[in-house]
């Protein structure tokens, strides 16, 4: 599709049914909530999670209604970030359905949260916005909210390896990830130049992907940029409000199971650094990392186990029922022909 290019309803009618069909998204939760059952049934026999069954049993249901309004709390945070990243050409309807069947496809897809956003990326290329604009608004997105993990990394790090913050750890657990922190933030920024697809598009097929691949990723760090630059409330707070209420809900998680929760720096880098399982596209891959986190940084393994459990449990949970309604919302939209976004100004 050429930039600016509009699409007629039956092709929109044709690419709605290109997105993840009901019977798949029915497979896929199926696939998640046995793996789910299973990983429980089989933690409850593990030498040091005797007082795992316990600890679920007897959890407390204000703290989890708690936990269960900061997961609400968060995922529509990352709605408003979705549509002050895509300039607010969408309808707030439009943007809320969109950003939340994001949200689901990133329990479906794990990728370290690129998954979901590929599916957006499909959805506002169905809407006919133009490839170059959703590319780069998309990885714009990805790299704001990651930069909002990253900044709590090095503020954590610092802060409890200095005593500015409460917590017991080697620097090892606290500083370097701080400088590993504002290396990568480093990294991300000289991107452009370094991988900017400059010259005439190269012949073949592989080498065009990745031609396109790096020119995306480029402008997608340049456009991250220009959204912090223009200090777009939406944009920060929307990504802040992700961040902060996720972090609340795991909180609550530990509270919930009757488990002393770890001081809030050390909190942050359990929390931050053991997302990065998620990375890893395997069954149980986000809820080993941020257990084998939580216990690294002090916490129990029976009440670390627990409390992922029942905190993963809504963060799974809460943005795949929103992102079923919001993807059906989705489709209803691109079937109807409608524009869904406001045309780029010259």
């Amino acid at each position: 599709m050429h930039a600016g290019a509009t699409t007629s309803a039956a092709d929109v009618t044709r690419d709605a049914l290109a997105l993840p069909g009901g019977r798949q998204i029915a497979r896929k939760l199926a696939i998640a909530v046995g793996v789910a059952v299973a990983g429980v049934a089989l933690a409850t026999t593990l030498p040091g999670l005797e007082e795992l069954p316990a600890h679920l049993a007897g959890a407390d249901p204000a703290w989890i209604v708690g936990a269960l309004v900061l997961e609400i709390l968060s995922t529509l945070s990352f709605s408003l970030a979705f549509h002050g990243a895509f300039d607010r050409r969408s309808t707030p309807r439009t943007s809320a359905s969109m950003s939340l069947a994001v949200q689901g496809m990133n329990i479906l897809l794990p990728a370290g949260g690129s998954g979901g956003l590929a599916i957006g990326a499909v959805i506002m290329d169905r809407a006919g916005v133009p490839r170059s604009f959703a590319a780069s608004r998309t990885v714009a997105l990805f790299l704001v909210t990651s930069a909002v993990s990253f900044a709590a990394i090095v503020i954590a790090g610092l802060g409890v390896a200095t005593g500015v913050l409460d917590g017991d750890a080697a620097l090892t657990l606290t500083l370097l990830p701080a400088i590993g922190a504002l290396a990568v933030m480093a990294a991300v920024a000289l991107l452009p130049r370094l991988v900017r697809a400059d010259g005439e598009e190269p012949e073949g097929r592989v080498r065009r992907t990745l031609w396109a691949a790096r020119g995306h990723v480029a402008d997608g760090v340049e456009a991250t940029s220009a959204l912090l630059r223009g200090k777009d409330p939406l944009v920060l707070w929307g990504s802040i409000g992700y961040f902060a209420f996720d972090v609340g809900a795991i909180a609550a998680s530990f509270h919930a199971v009757g488990v002393g929760g770890l001081p809030i720096g050390l909190l942050v880098l359990a929390y931050t650094l053991g997302h990065a399982g998620a990375i890893v596209p395997l069954p149980g891959s986000s809820e080993g990392g941020l257990i084998g986190m939580f216990v690294v940084y002090g916490a129990t393994l029976s009440g670390a186990t627990a409390a992922i459990l029942a905190y993963r449990a809504l963060h799974a949970g809460v943005p795949m029922a929103l992102g079923l309604v919001g993807m059906a919302d989705v489709r209803r939209l691109l079937r109807s022909g409608r524009p869904l976004h406001e045309p780029l100004r010259a």
